[in-house]
């Protein structure tokens, strides 16, 4: 067990660059993702498909399975798929957080009164 984890701590041949490089390319992925998870998960909860519940519930699903996806890799062995992981980790919290932040914004635009 602890050969296993020192192996897993330790960075190799590849590491960084699949992690650098997995980001951004992971974020582009989740983006482009938002356009199939959203109808399912419109379809799933009734209401506005616009309202930004829905966008954050599916970015919230499309985040577990960038984890999962993340979990599948790391559990390689390989060095990069290691460094990927970490990228496709980092790329779902910036993905959450963007979310966050635009349902924050958006959360009171349909109660709010026009002058």
């Amino acid at each position: 067990m602890t050969n296993a984890l020192g192996r897993a701590a330790t960075t190799g041949h590849g590491y960084w660059r699949a992690a650098t490089l997995g980001t951004p390319a992971w974020l582009a992925l989740i983006v482009a993702g938002f356009f199939v998870v959203a109808p399912v998960v419109g379809a799933l909860f009734p209401g506005d498909p616009a309202d930004v519940s829905v966008e954050f519930a599916a970015i919230g699903a499309e985040a577990v399975i960038s984890i999962l996806v993340a979990v599948a890799l790391f559990a390689s062995g390989s060095a990069a798929r290691r460094g990927l992981a970490l990228g496709t980790v980092t790329a779902a919290l910036v993905g959450v957080e963007f979310a966050a932040i635009h349902f924050a914004i958006n959360i009171d635009a349909k109660y709010a009164v026009a002058p």
